[in-house]
């Protein structure tokens, strides 16, 4: 009776029943989530990747947060990257990541006008004293979320992690990043429009016409598809 139990134990079809449950339970924990607007913790938990960085657009990953297949455990038929982009802790300190660079060098590289006497310490470009309204009105193609004055630094707001936050790194990402070519893609995956939108504070995937994202949805997809980590 003993070695009976043995081998149902090791049975491999008994075995692949169990693991087939636990996906379809992690799927619908994924629909539960995300139709409840969750807090993003609770779904990065439940459906963050463990390795590459695969990069889903809004209308798919939209899509197979509310109706989950095999493509959703495979990530099969979305693009796979070598790596991820600027983090929102990178913006803060500016540091680098890999072969980006800093960020805000990278910045006053690309936009010369963010760098003037009210951000200049010892004769030097200091990024920890850029207002919101100096950025804002140096990166013209940048949509600002509410929440913020003028006056404020603009990596005071980064470093709340808030809606905020995302979405300004998320532009600032793309703006910078993208087009790109290996190791990042970035633009294969969402386009600027789409973050100027999710910016606003709501979201409506184009292959989803009554479903609108909220913040915390907007930040649930910025985070799981690697867009912005903090």
């Amino acid at each position: 009776m003993e070695e009976k139990e043995s081998l149902v134990e090791r049975n491999p079809a008994s075995e692949e029943a169990q693991v087939q449950s636990s996906e379809e339970g992690v799927a619908h924990s994924r629909r539960r989530l995300f139709r409840q607007g969750a807090a993003v913790v609770a779904v990065t938990l439940v459906s963050r990747p463990v390795l590459a960085w695969h990069c889903k657009s809004p209308s798919a990953w939209g899509s197979e947060q509310l109706n989950p297949n095999t493509s959703l455990k495979t990530n099969a038929g979305h693009a796979s990257y070598a790596d991820e982009t600027w983090t929102i802790d990178n913006w803060v300190n500016n540091t680098s990541r890999n072969s980006f660079g800093q960020p805000w060098g990278k910045l006053k590289s690309s936009y010369s006008k963010v760098y003037d006497k009210t951000n200049k310490t010892g004769g030097q470009f200091d990024f920890r004293k850029v207002t919101v309204g100096k950025l804002f009105s140096t990166v013209g193609a940048l949509t600002r979320p509410s929440g913020m004055s003028d006056t404020d630094i603009v990596v005071n707001v980064l470093n709340t992690k808030d809606f905020r936050s995302y979405v300004i790194v998320a532009q600032l990402n793309y703006l910078l990043l993208a087009p790109l070519a290996t190791p990042n893609d970035l633009d294969r995956c969402v386009t600027l429009v789409e973050l100027k939108e999710m910016a606003t504070g709501t979201y409506t995937p184009p292959n989803m016409r009554h479903v609108v994202w909220g913040q915390g949805q907007i930040i649930e997809y910025l985070n799981n598809n690697w867009i912005v980590v903090p």
